[in-house]
């Protein structure tokens, strides 16, 4: 830096050394010299091959202002900087200025007062800081939001929610965690790609539907929060129209919601995430439902929370050390009381806790997935069952085990279910294949293309849980199945007495024995439902009139 005596243009002539060009356009900083006494100033004649303005002599905040080379956002910035300037202080400020080719980029600006024994003056720099400033952005917009949808993630969530609730305790607010059912279908059967688009336009939507101060964020996967400044029944209502529009997205889908809500003025002063963890919890309750797509928090719903985090911690090792079971549940030809078949039902023996219900762990492991092993695990025991027979000598019966409908996305199904008969040398039609109802209607192209690969394989297929409520009598005369399994459930149900309840009944079996399908009933308790069901014509059975589901050693005492 020259000395403040050197006089004329000698003392900036540094400005426009080379030596000084070279540094600029390594550093991309800019000098310049301000004397507040002749209101002169001198600027480097670089400057406009990085920053727009027509620096004709004007003073640099005269060409920013007049030229319009500030952002507009950042114009009370800049009046505010230049107040400071008249105080005589150092002063920076960070701000957006208008480049020579159009864009705007990040510069700082920085003025010192400088004194000698001659005078008084600023020197100032501007620096481009655009790469630094967006490098920074770049990192806080990875911490703060979600990368596929553009809209917070879990912690800003959590961050973002617990400082409004701190700023205005006093609003009717409810917390919402929600998903789509069978999302991992569209991933699966479409693509990523495509799944990550509608998860953007869930995002769009949530965007679309809150009102200025709500939040909302992606947990992951396809799990969103929400918190809404609004009563319950506007809640439920939210969620409501959240899946109609939801349904509007250009997709041969169904999108069902599970949604779980916490009424935030019970629970006023928790965590965030434990209000999180409470709506999923709430969430799981109605996951998979067809009748309800939400359900309240309550506090009980903790117990069955641990017990689930229990479950799910012990269930690999259950199945290396074998503690799943098959229990036989015997098929019965009603007029002669012999056993034609029987079901394979899972039993979780604990070392330490005994039996598990199967209705403790069947709707987990349908959630989390881990059903595809469990159902595979009892497949292969169910064939080691039926070699055995063989092996003895002992009547051979079929067992019938289940195929979850999310087997019905396994491209492999078909080859593991003939590779299994094949290994164990067995007939096919020896393992009969029960599919639920419901999954007949999810996705009925692909079911019916399986189904009749396995079919000419030799395979049986029974429709489990008919009546239950999906299907029609109209649509089985499409359906490639071999056996009907009917549920007398519904007889104890009907609001309209047991008279009437059995005349449909008996008009259902008929029309399916004339369309030439094999009628089974089940859940038969009684024997007034066993005489019944011999009267209209059904032979077969099975339920606790006849027999519980049993240990594969005493169903053997029974064949023999």
């Amino acid at each position: 830096m020259p000395s403040s005596k050197t006089c004329g243009c000698e003392k900036y002539k540094w400005l426009e050394d080379q030596r000084y060009q070279t540094i600029l356009q390594s550093t991309r900083t800019i000098a310049y010299e301000y004397n507040p006494q002749t209101n002169k100033e001198l600027v480097s004649p670089f400057i406009g091959k990085y920053i727009a303005g027509n620096y004709d002599g004007r003073l640099l905040s005269h060409v920013m202002l007049e030229d319009n080379v500030i952002h507009p956002d950042d114009l009370q910035l800049s009046l505010a900087y230049r107040e400071k300037v008249a105080l005589g202080t150092a002063t920076h400020m960070t701000l957006r200025l208008r480049t020579p080719e159009g864009p705007y980029h990040w510069f700082k600006m920085s003025l010192c007062p400088y004194h000698d024994e001659d005078s008084f003056y600023y020197l100032g720099t501007i620096t481009d800081i655009d790469t630094e400033i967006r490098h920074q952005e770049a990192l806080r917009y990875h911490a703060e939001y979600d990368l596929a949808t553009g809209i917070y993630n879990k912690a800003t969530f959590y961050t973002a929610t617990g400082n409004w609730m701190c700023s205005k305790p006093n609003i009717h607010r409810c917390l919402i965690s929600f998903d789509i059912d069978r999302f991992k279908i569209i991933n699966e059967t479409l693509s990523l790609s495509e799944g990550d688009n509608v998860l953007r336009y869930i995002a769009g939507l949530l965007r679309d539907m809150t009102d200025p101060g709500e939040t909302y964020a992606r947990n992951n996967s396809d799990i969103f929060f929400v918190c809404l400044a609004r009563p319950r029944e506007e809640a439920v209502a939210f969620v409501r129209k959240l899946e109609q529009r939801l349904n509007q997205y250009p997709l041969d889908f169904q999108f069902v919601l599970s949604a779980g809500i916490v009424d935030l003025p019970r629970y006023n002063g928790e965590p965030v995430n434990i209000l999180c963890d409470w709506a999923a919890m709430a969430q799981h309750t109605v996951k998979g439902s067809y009748i309800n797509n939400h359900a309240f928090y309550e506090n009980s719903m903790s117990d069955a929370l641990n017990k689930e985090h229990y479950i799910t911690k012990n269930m690999n090792m259950a199945l290396k050390e074998q503690q799943f079971q098959i229990f036989l549940q015997p098929k019965y030809d009603m007029r002669t009381r012999t056993i034609v078949g029987a079901e394979a039902l899972s039993r979780w023996i604990h070392p330490t806790d005994g039996i598990i219900s199967p209705g403790e762990f069947i709707p987990l492991f349908e959630r989390n997935g881990f059903i595809l092993r469990l159902d595979e695990y009892i497949w292969e025991l169910a064939c080691q069952t039926l070699r055995r027979w063989l092996d003895e000598g002992l009547s051979l019966v079929p067992i019938s085990v289940n195929v979850s409908r999310m087997h019905l996305h396994d491209s492999d199904l078909c080859n593991k279910l003939i590779s299994l008969v094949k290994k164990y040398d067995l007939p096919p039609h020896c393992l009969d294949l029960e599919i639920t109802e419901s999954a007949y209607i999810d996705n009925p192209n692909m079911l019916y293309g399986i189904m009749d690969k396995l079919q000419e394989a030799g395979f049986l297929f029974s429709m489990d849980d008919f009546g239950s409520g999906y299907s029609s009598l109209n649509a089985l005369k499409d359906i490639p199945v071999d056996v009907v399994k009917i549920d007398l459930n519904f007889l104890r149900k009907a609001r309209r007495g047991t008279e009437i309840g059995r005349n449909i009944l008996k008009g259902t079996i008929k029309m399916i024995q004339d369309i030439h399908l094999s009628v089974i009933a089940e859940g038969v308790e009684t024997q007034d439902q066993a005489e019944f069901l011999l009267d209209v014509g059904c032979i077969h059975a099975q339920g606790y009139y006849y027999a519980k589901p049993m240990p594969v050693s005493d169903f053997e005492k029974l064949l023999c």
